[in-house]
């Protein structure tokens, strides 16, 4: 009898070097194998420009699996520029060639309307032609679609014939299926017991739907003995998945670090598996990245970077991602600053309900920044915003009542509309309000202007005018803001002994803004 000596397996690094060094080499296999490794941080950190690079080698030297994994960086904008075109037609050069995993991948293309038309029928034909080329993961699919409904009608005996096909020539994602029918009594009678088991089965030899779902269970209490376990376990499994590359579970890990759910909050950890997610084509993720990004929450800041993640989840629609790319067109943060193009995105934005965007749009027009100066135009905006209780456009809406801007002039609706922002803490309302207690008006004198008005009474020695105009130019109301007459005029309040002139000194040292 012969005996072998046991042989530990390589580890992650040494496979990595490895497989680098026939990749140098030239060896088209290897070099597909290196860019998946810098794609999922396998033996070496998550790099997706060396990815890309080692693909396109790969593909280069015609290995079909690199060139669908080319194919797919340039659909999600992985290490390369986004080109849905480019990267749509060679995966479906590749599927012609023959890649089964760029069949399957161009099906789910068509099935979710990435880089194509949405076309759930087709990707079902997409599938269906696998399967009668008796290939199990089609098979599979093929299932999976008549189990969701997804181009074809649903049908659960159906569904669970085509797993099954596909469980008896070794499909794992097939036993998934399956365990779906079970535990949901789908085609087959349920059976709880039978479905957990196999669930379990293909979450452990590596079924990532079947890690992510079977993680859902644990979630919700449906399996494990107590909260902890359940707690534990739920993290276990979709960690297990995020090493595989599922975007879905690297998303769900984010979420739990982001929020200290399950495990302690950790901004850098949560970072790290948005980044993979979005590395991975996972569009949320790509904006909550991009964003961590621009603010440098968690990482590093690169704000072009960021701009660049943001830019790529607003064109799929993602209303959060268009918010943020308009603001940074607004300031010029990871791109050349252009506030016309902040005006435009934020008007659609704002017409879609987003009430900081009418605010923007409102101040836009009320300052000339971005668009022609049109303070008629400005109170349509605001008057948007206060209507849904934004405490600033209340102000604003107040401000355009007491001098006529785009409505008629009325004391009475100015009060009214400064006492609802007063009444949420905006603070230059309350001390508008005070003062027409005080003066009996801020432009109690036909013709001069609030501004004026406090002014005068700021140079006549008042404190709280003072404070006020501190207001005006640190907020840029009506003006652009200027911090250094923000900082004199509440220093001059300040030393009448003015508190809230002090707390005002207190935050612009700060880098804050004041309440």
């Amino acid at each position: 009898m012969l005996h072998f000596a046991a042989v530990d397996p390589p580890s992650d690094r040494r496979a990595f070097e490895h497989a680098l060094a026939l990749a140098d080499a030239g060896n088209a296999a290897a070099q597909y194998v290196a860019g998946m490794c810098y794609d999922l941080a396998i033996g070496t950190e998550i790099n997706p420009e060396k990815a890309f690079e080692y693909f396109s080698k790969s593909a280069d030297g015609g290995n079909l699996d690199g060139m669908c994994q080319k194919a797919l960086c340039f659909i999600r904008g992985t290490g390369v520029a986004r080109d849905m075109g480019a990267g749509i037609a060679l995966l479906t050069e590749t599927a012609d060639a023959g890649c089964l995993r760029a069949r399957l991948k161009y099906g789910w293309c068509l099935e979710h309307g990435v880089g194509v038309k949405k076309n759930c029928k087709e990707a079902f034909e997409v599938y269906s032609r696998m399967a009668e080329a008796n290939i199990p993961i089609g098979q599979y699919e093929v299932g999976r679609c008549y189990m969701d409904g997804v181009g074809v009608e649903e049908d659960g005996n159906t569904a669970y014939g085509w797993f099954l096909v596909a469980h008896t020539i070794g499909c794992l994602e097939a036993d998934f299926g399956m365990a779906r029918c079970l535990l949901g009594g789908v085609g087959v009678d349920r059976d709880t017991k039978e479905g957990l088991q196999m669930l379990t089965s293909a979450a452990e030899r590596g079924c990532t739907d079947a890690m992510v779902m079977l993680a859902q269970l644990y979630a919700k209490g449906k399996v494990g003995q107590s909260k902890k376990e359940c707690r534990s376990q739920s993290f276990d499994w979709l960690v297990k998945a995020t090493t595989l590359g599922d975007p879905s579970a690297e998303a769900a890990v984010a979420d739990m670090y982001r929020e200290g759910r399950g495990v302690q909050k950790n901004a850098p950890m949560a970072f790290k598996y948005y980044y993979r997610a979005a590395v991975h084509g996972d569009g949320e993720a790509r904006h909550n990245a991009g964003a961590m990004l621009i603010s440098g929450n968690g990482t590093r800041r690169n704000e072009a970077e960021g701009f660049r993640l943001c830019s790529m989840a607003a064109e799929d629609g993602y209303r959060r991602s268009q918010y943020v790319v308009a603001n940074c067109y607004a300031d010029g943060r990871g791109v050349m600053k252009d506030r016309a193009k902040a005006v435009g995105i934020h008007k659609e934005l704002a017409k879609a309900g987003y009430i900081k965007s009418m605010l923007f749009v409102g101040e836009s027009y009320y300052l000339g920044e971005g668009v022609e100066q049109d303070r008629a135009a400005s109170y349509e905006w605001f008057r948007m915003g206060a209507d849904e209780g934004d405490v600033f456009c209340e102000y604003y809406v107040g401000d355009c009542y007491e001098h006529g801007y785009g409505v008629e002039c009325s004391a009475d609706e100015a009060i009214k509309w400064y006492r609802k922002a007063a009444a949420q803490g905006h603070t230059l309302s309350m001390k508008l309000l005070e003062a027409v207690e005080k003066y009996g008006g801020a432009g109690a004198d036909e013709g001069v202007s609030p501004f004026d008005s406090f002014l005068a009474k700021a140079e006549a020695g008042d404190p709280q005018s003072m404070f006020i105009i501190g207001r005006y130019y640190e907020d840029g109301i009506g003006m652009n803001n200027n911090m250094a007459m923000a900082r004199e005029w509440y220093s001059r309040a300040a030393e009448r002994g003015n508190e809230a002139a002090k707390r005002a000194l207190v935050g612009l040292d700060a880098g804050k803004e004041t309440a």
